[in-house]
Order: structure tokens, then sequence, then C-alpha cells
């Protein structure tokens, strides 16, 4: 029944072009979804049967590597038991072995299994088998999480964690992948600027080495952020070949009227960007660092320019500075007057959770009692100890 049903999906893709599966599975744009693939199959009249039957023939096209699901695909599939399944495909003893291994490293049973349904879209995404998978898959996913959602897709950091030991016993994999996989800080050459075969990537990855043994981590995220990201990157995609840090005054003005402001990456609104002069405050430590660095260093000596940032562009940060607080004191004078509400509320939420709760200690378990109107069950979880109930007093 299940090869029936891939076949159905196949001859739907059959009708669009491509030069394989593949290619047919971008033009259909499969990748919107799971309710638009079974509407386009089945058309508006869908059984549950039908559904049910169509989707075992999906999971057997993806298990086969026949279609590779995009990550926005997989996470709204939410096919647990087509990632189970793909898990027990896993060579043997190595499920075992990376449960095993998260479990010792402390962490909760729950984030274990999320780790093990994003090795699992990994795969399922790549067409690779587990021992192939590399740290830039995972660097891919949180890239794509924090693009799409602003932060990291849930369970991004426990695949690193999981594959530990597994990457460790497989001598096929590369000593830099294994850095990668089994956790630790993230290396400068899966920066966006490192893959750039343009020399000032070099430039910018030892600058980040640098700096990075002095700061915390969310500092180095913020540094990289505006640095790569903010700075370079958008100098790169308006001015494409460029390789030098000296820059012509039209590239920086450009630079400076763009950074005015910037597009939400959720609301995908335009807004203005209230800490624009930090960014360029960064922008000239980044070159006054170097020409410091150039006077002991002969590496630095080569990118050692004037900075295109004066220090007449900081001049209004301090306006900014009180723009921020006279916003602050605006929220609290809005937000006073609801104080004494918040506070009856908060304690009303209390007192009736007290109650609630006093009644459920004096409920034998799977007991019924009332409160408030309504009748709860006292459930008596697995594994859990029997509470001791209070005794009757004396009389």
């Amino acid at each position: 029944m299940r090869l029936l049903n891939a076949a159905k999906i196949l001859d739907w893709l059959a009708a669009h072009p491509g030069g394989g599966w593949q290619e047919r599975w971008r033009a259909a744009d499969a990748d919107s979804g799971k309710e638009f693939v079974l509407a386009a199959v089945l058309g508006d009249d869908q059984s549950e049967g039908q559904r049910n039957g169509l989707v075992a023939g999906l999971n057997c096209l993806m298990m086969s590597r026949i279609v590779l699901p995009g990550y926005a695909f997989l996470r709204g599939y939410k096919a647990l038991r087509l990632f189970k399944d793909l898990q027990h495909m896993f060579p043997d003893g190595d499920l075992d072995t990376m449960r095993n291994h998260g479990v010792g490293l402390g962490m909760a049973p729950r984030h274990v299994d999320e780790g093990l349904r994003l090795i699992s879209a990994m795969i399922l995404h790549t067409g690779r088998d587990l021992h192939e998978l590399t740290a830039e898959d995972i660097f891919h996913v949180r890239a794509l999480g924090r693009r799409l959602r602003g932060e990291a897709f849930i369970g991004t950091h426990s695949p690193g964690n999981c594959c530990g030991a597994s990457a460790s016993s497989s001598p096929r994999r590369p000593s830099r992948t294994l850095c990668g996989m089994a956790g630790g800080r993230r290396p400068n050459w899966s920066t966006p600027t490192a893959s750039s075969p343009r020399r000032s990537g070099t430039c910018w990855c030892r600058y980040l080495d640098e700096r990075r043994p002095g700061v915390d981590y969310g500092s180095f995220r913020g540094l990289v952020r505006e640095l790569a990201g903010v700075f370079w990157s958008d100098i790169e995609a308006h001015h494409p070949g460029i390789d030098t840090l000296r820059l012509p005054d039209d590239v920086v003005d450009g630079w400076k009227q763009r950074l005015v402001t910037y597009v939400h990456s959720k609301s995908g609104e335009v807004e203005e960007r209230r800490g624009r002069i930090a960014v360029m405050m960064r922008v000239r430590g980044f070159y006054l660092d170097i020409q410091e660095w150039a006077h002991e260093d002969p590496f630095w000596a080569q990118w050692a320019v004037p900075s295109p940032i004066t220090r007449g562009d900081g001049a209004g940060n301090h306006k900014i500075y009180k723009q921020t607080t006279a916003r602050m004191h605006q929220r609290v004078r809005e937000r006073l007057p609801h104080l004494p509400l918040l506070i009856q509320t908060a304690w009303r939420v209390h007192r009736e959770a007290a109650a609630l709760l006093e009644a459920a200690r004096v409920t034998p378990p799977n007991g019924i009692f009332e409160h408030g109107g309504t009748s709860h069950v006292r459930e008596l979880l697995p594994g859990a100890d029997l509470p001791r109930l209070p005794r009757p007093a004396p009389g």
C-alpha cells in the first residue's frame, strides 16, 4: 500500500519539469508543506484513510532518499513516527550510544530526543548517512533558524552533544568535523566571512580569533553580528569583488545611509536602527585595533588603513542614550497606574493555587475532589511515590 501511494506522488511529480525527482520536487514547490502535497495529489475530496495512506507513501519516498525535503517542510510535517523509523536504521548500537552519551552529559531525556529528531531531519534533508554528517550541517540549521525565526530551532544545541560518542568511534570522520559535532565553541572558519575565498576573509577570521578570548559568548556573537553581518556582508552585497579594508568615500556613505534602517526578521517591516551609532563605533574599534596591532605583528600591517568611521560619527550617541532613557521612563509612567491591579491579581491567583494544592494534598491518589465548582482528579503518575496523607485527628 505504501508503494502504491508513493507511486501516486511520483506520478504527480512527473508532471513537473526537472532532470530528477529532486528537481521536480522543487519545481512542484512541494516544500510548501504536507497539506500542499496532499491537496495537489488527492484534490479536495480527501478521506482520512486516503490522507494516512499518502502520508505513508511520502514517508517511504523520504526514507528512501528519493526526495530530500527542506527543513521548513520537515518542521511543519511533525512526523515523529518518521523520525523514529529513521533512527532504527542507524548503525547497530549508535542510537543507544548517543542516548547514553547524552544522559551521561547531564542532558534531560527530552533534550536528547530533540537532538535525535534534528539529526534525523538533517539526514532526510541532506541524504547522507549518520556518520557522513558534518559540523557545517548543524551550523546551517542554526543559521536557518535564526534567519527564519530570529533564534535557533529548538534542539539545535543537542546534536553535537549526542554525536560526541559516535564521532569518537568513527574513523571515517575528519577531525575538523569531530570538533564541531562533539560540542565546544564554534570555530571561526564557520563564520560567514570565512567561507569567502577572498583574502579579506583571513583578516576577519584572525581578528575574531584575537578578540574571542577576551569576551563572553554573548558579546562575541554581537561582535560577529555587527562586524561580519551588519557591516562587511552589507559592503560585499552592494559592492561585489571588494577585497580591501580601505573603502572609498561613496561606499562608506552608502553603508551609513543603509544603516539607518533595517528589515525586521519576523514582521518584514522596515524599522529604524536605534543602535546604529554603536555599530559604527564597533567598526571604528575594529580599524583602530588593527592599527595598534600592526606595531607588534607584521601580519596586520597590510590591513592597517584609516578608519572610515570618524570620531564625529559618534557625536549623536549621547542623544540616543537620552532618547532611550526617555522611552523607558514613558513606559514606566504608562504602566504604573496598573500596578495595584497587577498586585491584586497576583495575590488572588496565589490564593486560588494554594487552595487547590491543599485540596489535592488531602485527596487520595486517583480520587475526585471539588474546588471552585469544578471537579478534579488527583492522578498518580507512573513511578511516583505514594504521598503520605495526614492522619485524622484523634477522637
